[in-house]
């Protein structure tokens, strides 16, 4: 208050600075900033003023981690994955009162953690293929962690053993182990343990160096065969001629011939089961035809031996015997002539042991006609009339005299 006209001596300056030193801020002051002077009507003016406010803002964070872990030692398996959600509010701050005042929290920028496959490690499965996403995370959603578990994969491996000879399996090998481990197997043992029982490998396609456990299984088969003894036998079936004097004393050599006969035995070196071929000559089955030898001034039984045809590995021995008349003097008889000469089987010796006439030879023929064989045995049996007839000649002459 004062006297009209005179200054007022005052300004808001210094009581508005007390209020902003306790925190209030100026809205707005009519009153004149160098002051004013009194006048005869009351003057009215307002300062205004309000709180001061402090904003801050408060930070918060959701965290998600996923561990990866071998299960059988819980070592770390892949590198972990982590991601986080940020969340925010504001802070206010009566700068007069210091009360505090909160805004709702809200998503930096989303409120879900998205879905995460597992990482793919060779020779192992995880026992969760992938993380789902999570949904309806907020700034009270304690921080996530999540293990994901690593188990070595089982490989399987099997080996059979086949027996070619039959069809059948022999037997058959299985193991399983942890991918990418050795197999410790090798099938040596096991085929020495068949062929000392008489089998013989035929192939394998185990490695021999073994092998080592894969996510895939593994077939192998191993062929063997019944081993076998190939043995040959023999069997002899032999003709023998006999050239004696109608007193049983020895004409001439023996005539021999012989025909072998093989087939082969077959072992089976497994069962012990044996197998036989059919009987075979080994040159022919049959004897030829053998002419009897020529001895002078007497006369054989059988001019020849006929050819035999069919012998098998069981017919007998064959035993025939020829033998030499004394042919009475004054007759003649003459060369004997093959009709057809006849070719010995191979297993005929090439000169018989008894000095007989040759087929396709003529030195041993004796001087003659040339008549043929019909020719010889028609005056062979005149002859044996002759020798008959002889003492009916003598005693006809004694007669006459």
């Amino acid at each position: 208050s004062g006297g009209t006209d005179d200054p007022s001596n005052y300004t808001t300056a210094d009581d508005i600075k007390s209020y902003t030193d306790k925190g209030y801020e100026l809205v707005s002051s009519d009153y004149p900033d160098g002051g004013t002077v009194f006048t005869d009507e009351a003057q009215h003016y307002t300062v205004k003023l309000k709180h001061g406010i402090t904003n801050e803002t408060d930070k918060k964070a959701v965290n998600q981690v996923i561990h990866y872990v071998y299960k059988d030692t819980g070592d770390k398996a892949a590198e972990d994955h982590t991601a986080t959600l940020g969340f925010s509010r504001t802070i206010s701050t009566d700068k007069v009162t210091g009360e505090k005042t909160y805004s709702d929290w809200t998503a930096d920028n989303a409120d879900s953690f998205s879905e995460v496959v597992s990482p793919v490690l060779k020779g192992y499965t995880a026992d969760q293929l992938k993380v789902s996403e999570m949904t309806g995370i907020t700034s009270d959603t304690a921080d996530i962690s999540v293990t994901v578990s690593y188990t070595r994969n089982q490989g399987t491996i099997d080996v059979t053993y086949i027996d070619e000879t039959t069809g059948k399996v022999l037997s058959t090998k299985d193991l399983s182990g942890g991918t990418g481990d050795s197999s410790n197997y090798t099938t040596v043992d096991t085929i020495k343990s068949y062929t000392d029982k008489g089998y013989e490998l035929v192939s394998s396609d185990y490695p021999e160096d073994e092998t080592k456990f894969a996510d895939d299984p593994q077939h192998y088969v191993v062929r063997l065969k019944h081993g076998t003894v190939v043995e040959t036998e023999n069997k002899s079936v032999n003709e023998v001629i006999h050239y004696v004097y109608d007193n049983g004393d020895k004409a001439a050599d023996n005539y021999k011939a012989t025909i072998v006969f093989s087939r082969t035995i077959t072992t089976d070196k497994v069962t012990g089961e044996k197998t036989y071929s059919d009987w075979t000559a080994d040159n022919g089955g049959r004897f030829a035809a053998v002419l009897s030898p020529i001895i002078k001034d007497y006369i054989a039984s059988q001019l020849k031996i006929d050819e035999m045809t069919g012998i098998t590995v069981d017919t007998a021995d064959i035993e025939k015997t020829v033998v030499y008349h004394k042919v009475p003097a004054g007759i003649i008889v003459p060369p004997v002539l093959p009709e057809k000469p006849s070719k010995p089987s191979d297993n005929q010796p090439k000169t018989p042991t008894a000095k007989a006439v040759k087929d396709n030879k003529t030195k041993d023929i004796l001087p003659s006609t040339g008549d043929s064989q019909k020719s010889q045995i028609v005056l062979t049996l005149l002859g044996i009339m002759a020798v008959i007839a002889s003492p009916l000649a003598i005693l006809f002459k004694r007669k006459k005299q």
